[in-house]
């Protein structure tokens, strides 16, 4: 027999490893493996072009290609090292099941026996964390996955996935153009996942909603090993086309089935939309944050009731929720106490001894009087049930300077006159919306306005948890200037206020605040002063009203109102119509515009 280490024997070995790297590229080209969706979802390629731009993930940069990283990958695995499918597991396990090709050991790789020791994956399910838009970081929410299972030692554990970037900076310029130019940095992390849960819900106060995906054992193991494959890659994050909802959309894209496209941008939200549409959802759980409860629980409470129950939690005296009757109203007043009592412990205004024996007397009364209750959420707040993120809206206007069509993009998230009853409170977010008009009496087109980043939230006022109100504004937009005239401004400003709902259908707000404008004549600090009004009306419409007095340009006295009204009927999700008149006027001069708009949502 011939000594296995001779020189002989070795090219042998070399030999046979060749012609099987051989035989099974012949068979991938044969099934053309290159153009399949699941291979795609692999390299996390879009139309053969790629999102990770690292030499340990292509194998085939700088020339690459799917088809030239499908051949490389299989000369990779079958005439490297032994250890070379520690890197690519999930490409392995995927062409071993499509090329019939001799199995390869994966207890060789330390990495995948301990995370599979550690994350057992019984259940894989898509989590979205609602969005917080006075943070740059959770202006549009967060998707990550959570795995469930039994570990090793028989307990069931939980974990969270995620994929972010560092967004902890309070300079947003130069944030929005690292992670949409240069791009940043993109981890990955695996964690408990109820410290995830602790973060978004009681730190954070946002909704956490989980939907459970319809998955195999094959889908899932899938997945598990393509998660390590990215965890030894340097990945950058790009918050227009390379984000955490990006990331998992490839990811899930590993089951075969196809997520459809939503949108210009993947965003969390429309990753939930395209997941659920592709069949891949089986149920859906939320967990809401104390304070988001408060919050509603409250707009169906008397002030009288809501002062009641903070002196009842503060002070430990319960007794009285023993004897409540077996009543709509009453289970709400039961439930409102309980989530105020969560909310007063987290925000340090109770301690755990006080906390515990407020609960304990609530669940006594819930077991009493309404075994048979639950605490249900609006279905409207799920995102699904949300309009689109991205808008076009085409007008026709009237204003002192002749008639005009004026075009509108939004490229993501939405105004404060859109109809924002799925998000959790009046809210507008856009970035980078761009406005063209073309001037009917000069036959000319021109930029009119070019929105950076407006972030509005109308927070509503409640005696139990407070609650403020703020706007942030960057933007190339006209302002009047001395002469009572428009011209084009670099704007940057803030404000802060307060709004306070009434009757589930009316926002009342004050804001005040101020920024800074930047044309070609001069740079002025300016300070504004708002007054408005939200109103959600029958038949799908809504009104928009607001009187801003605005002061600006030091050394002048220049100072001006401006009125503005904006009516709003909603044909469906995706269309809708309004009217807008606005006026701006002094002690002596005055110029006014009124708007017909068609707005398309998708």
């Amino acid at each position: 027999m011939a000594d296995v280490s001779s020189p002989v024997s070795a090219r042998a070995v070399v030999s046979d490893r060749a012609g099987l790297a051989q035989t099974l590229k012949q068979s991938a080209l044969t099934q053309h493996l290159e153009q399949s969706p699941v291979w795609s979802a692999l390299l996390h390629t879009e139309q053969g072009q790629a999102n990770i731009k690292d030499l340990d993930f292509l194998l085939s940069l700088p020339n690459f290609s799917p088809a030239a990283e499908l051949q490389r990958t299989i000369d990779f695995l079958y005439q490297g090292e032994v250890t070379n499918v520690c890197r690519f597991p999930a490409r392995y396990l995927w062409l071993q099941q499509q090329l019939h090709a001799p199995e390869l050991s994966l207890d060789v790789c330390p990495d995948i026996v301990e995370f599979t020791r550690k994350a057992p994956l019984d259940d894989i399910a898509l989590v979205f964390a609602s969005e917080n838009i006075a943070q740059p970081a959770s202006m549009l929410g967060h998707a990550f996955l959570k795995f469930s299972g039994s570990n090793a030692e028989h307990r069931q554990v939980s974990h969270a996935i995620s994929f972010f970037t560092d967004a902890d900076s309070i300079n947003l310029p130069k944030l929005l153009f690292d992670s949409m130019v240069i791009g940043k940095t993109g981890y990955f992390s695996l964690s408990p996942f109820s410290e995830q849960q602790h973060h978004y819900v009681d730190e954070d106060q946002r909704n956490i909603w989980e939907y459970h995906l319809h998955l195999d054992a094959d889908q899932k193991e899938l997945i598990r090993l393509h998660l390590l494959e990215l965890k030894q890659s340097h990945l950058t994050y790009f918050f227009q086309k390379y984000n955490c909802a990006t990331v998992i959309k490839f990811i899930l894209s590993l089951s075969g089935q196809r997520l459809p496209d939503s949108g210009w941008w993947v965003t969390p939200r429309s990753l939930v939309k395209s997941t659920v549409q592709a069949g891949l959802v089986d149920g859906t759980s939320i967990t809401s944050p104390s304070r988001w409860i408060v919050h509603k629980l409250a707009e169906q409470t008397s002030v009288s009731d809501q002062q009641a129950i903070r002196s009842q939690v503060l002070q430990g005296d319960m007794d009285a929720y023993l004897t409540l009757p077996a009543s709509e109203p009453a289970f709400i007043q039961l439930e409102l106490a309980r989530a105020y009592n969560q909310y007063a412990y987290a925000e340090g205004k109770l301690d755990e001894a006080t906390r515990q024996a407020n609960e304990d007397i609530l669940n006594r009364a819930q077991q009493a009087n309404f075994a048979d209750k639950v605490l249900d959420v609006d279905a409207r707040f799920d995102p699904l049930n949300t309009p689109g993120e991205n808008q076009i809206s085409v007008a026709a206007r009237h204003d002192g300077s002749g008639n005009l069509l004026a075009l509108t993009v939004l490229p993501i998230s939405h105004t404060l006159i859109d109809d924002n009853r799925g998000y959790s409170i009046e809210s507008s977010l856009q970035l980078f919306a761009t406005t063209i008009n073309y001037s009917l009496t000069d036959n000319r087109a021109s930029l009119e306005r070019l929105i950076i980043y407006d972030m509005q939230s109308l927070m509503p006022y409640d005696m139990l948890t407070g609650g403020l109100s703020g706007h942030f504004h960057i933007a190339i937009e006209p302002r009047l200037n001395p002469q009572f005239e428009l011209a084009r401004t670099f704007t940057a400003s803030g404000a802060i206020g307060i709004a306070k709902r009434y009757a589930q259908d009316l926002d009342l707000y004050v804001m005040g605040g101020g920024g800074v404008g930047i044309s070609k004549a001069q740079t002025a600090p300016f300070i504004t002063l708002e007054t408005g009004a939200v109103v959600r009306e029958v038949w799908d419409m809504k009104s928009l009203i607001s009187t801003t007095f605005t002061n600006n340009l030091t050394g002048t006295d220049l100072h001006y109102f401006t009125l503005g009204w904006t009516q709003t009927k909603y044909l469906d999700q995706s269309n809708s119509l309004s009217v807008a008149f606005k006026r701006d006027f002094n002690g002596n001069q005055s110029q006014y515009s009124v708007e017909l708009a068609y707005k398309r949502i998708f």
